[in-house]
């Protein structure tokens, strides 16, 4: 499959080709992420923050 004249890339979550992704940069992850639309980047936020959470329940539970 060859798209001429455009790059295209895939969406980090989905996995859609897209060829006007939406780029989101967070400090905590240092690298620009590539969604396909904004209930991608919804999707991804919430289980990003939902990991963060854990995280954080386990180092309480280890004091």
């Amino acid at each position: 499959m060859e798209i001429s004249g455009a790059r295209a890339l895939r969406c980090d979550v989905c996995g859609k080709i897209v060829k006007e992704p939406m780029f989101v940069k967070t400090c905590c992850n240092n690298k620009p992420r590539a969604f396909c639309s904004r209930q991608c980047y919804d999707r991804w936020k919430r289980e990003w923050l939902r990991n963060q959470e854990q995280l954080k329940t386990r180092g309480r539970a280890l004091l």
